[in-house]
């Protein structure tokens, strides 16, 4: 490439990949000449840009510690993209989400990745006593000493403005840290209106808008990102469906369900949609010592 900058000069370097023509009158080169050069710039800059699907890589991905649920998912939770994890209340999506901040943490050996984890709280407080009883079990479980509660930086987020100022700031906090995973827990509770009358279309535009973010901020920090979600009734078909429609679906890149038929303790975990699995389930199950297989 300083070969071709040092015959056709920075300014023409810059117009490498424009009409010929431009290059053939800012540098009086033959266009034999300027062709070579063009597709001696195009291959240099194109190296290692595309590749065939066999050479794609797959994602890193998140263990959930269970090992029908992992098998489910090819490993875990993916590191690609915004995931979300939707069910009604009460169902174990918190649960889900807490065993998940301290999987993260566990060595490579044990299944973890040794990292740390952020989780922003939308709705209720973050639940201690539940975080201190599983960080027990997982200690005992694990026979390891690893002060679970401290490697989890927690953040109460009442709205879309402060969790927007709380994304920006993010990059700076995470300075020295081994943070691998994001959670908001409750995407919904952010954009919940009082009005009769909500700005559907501003809702949307401010989706947009946090959908870019995440994903600039995780292909700059490399953690994994789980958003999870309420439900609602769809009174025109009569089913249940995550909340805030089709303008927040776009920006998720894996949707997974959690559900149960009445008192059940059988929880169902559905694969909705991923680019990489396909549509299918697993059961599990909840217990004081965390999340099982079924």
């Amino acid at each position: 490439m300083d070969e071709i900058k040092l015959l056709l000069g920075v300014d023409c370097y810059n117009e490498l990949l424009n009409d010929h023509k431009i290059l053939q009158g800012l540098t009086g080169a033959s266009s034999d000449t300027v062709q070579k050069c063009m597709y001696i710039a195009s291959e240099k800059l194109l190296q290692n840009k595309f590749c065939t699907a066999k050479q794609i890589e797959p994602c890193h991905r998140i263990s959930i510690g269970c090992t029908n649920l992992d098998g489910l998912l090819n490993g875990g939770i993916p590191v690609n993209g915004i995931n979300e994890l939707y069910g009604c209340s009460g169902v174990g999506k918190t649960q889900l989400s807490l065993q998940l901040a301290l999987q993260i943490q566990l060595p490579v050996h044990l299944g973890g990745k040794g990292q740390e984890v952020v989780y922003i709280c939308t709705e209720d407080v973050f639940p201690s006593k539940r975080l201190i009883q599983l960080a027990c079990a997982f200690r005992s479980k694990y026979n390891v000493d690893i002060c679970f509660e401290d490697r989890i930086y927690i953040e109460h987020i009442p709205n879309f403005v402060r969790l927007q100022k709380c994304l920006n700031l993010l990059p700076q906090f995470l300075l020295g840290k081994k943070v691998g995973l994001i959670i908001i827990d409750s995407i919904a509770g952010l954009f919940r209106s009082d009005t009769e009358n909500p700005n559907y279309v501003a809702r949307s535009q401010e989706f947009t808008v946090l959908g870019k973010v995440l994903i600039e901020l995780q292909e700059k920090c490399k953690f994994g990102i789980l958003t999870i979600n309420q439900v609602v009734d769809n009174l025109s078909s009569g089913l249940t469906e995550p909340s805030l429609g089709l303008s927040w679906a776009n920006n998720v890149t894996s949707r997974f369900g959690l559900s149960r038929n009445n008192t059940d303790p059988i929880r169902r975990f559905d694969v909705i949609f991923s680019p990489d699995l396909a549509p299918s389930f697993s059961n599990l199950l909840i217990t004081p010592e965390g999340i099982l297989d079924a």
